[in-house]
């Protein structure tokens, strides 16, 4: 495995997303996994260390934002554009 590849399992897992910032440099929100070498885990390994360390953080996650990530899509995102509205809302106050 490769960054790349890293890169690539880790955005099919629930909840994952990439963002740039600082032009276009990729940020990783949240330090995962640490290894000097690539070539310490056969692919299935870091696949198998990422789904673990991806299930260490989602666990650490406060009960309401876990209850949301767990809604339908469509459901989450009208959630989402509500609270988005009213935070808007109380800035313009």
């Amino acid at each position: 495995m490769d960054a790349e590849q890293a890169r690539t399992f880790l955005l099919t897992l629930p909840h994952v997303v990439e963002t740039e910032q600082w032009g276009h440099n990729l940020v990783a929100r949240i330090h995962w996994i640490a290894a000097e070498r690539w070539t310490v885990f056969r692919t299935s390994e870091w696949q198998e260390e990422l789904r673990a360390a991806h299930a260490i953080i989602m666990a650490k996650l406060p009960p309401k934002v876990r209850e949301a990530l767990a809604l339908p899509p469509k459901e989450l995102k009208r959630r989402v554009a509500e609270r988005t509205a009213i935070l808007a809302a109380k800035k313009k106050r």
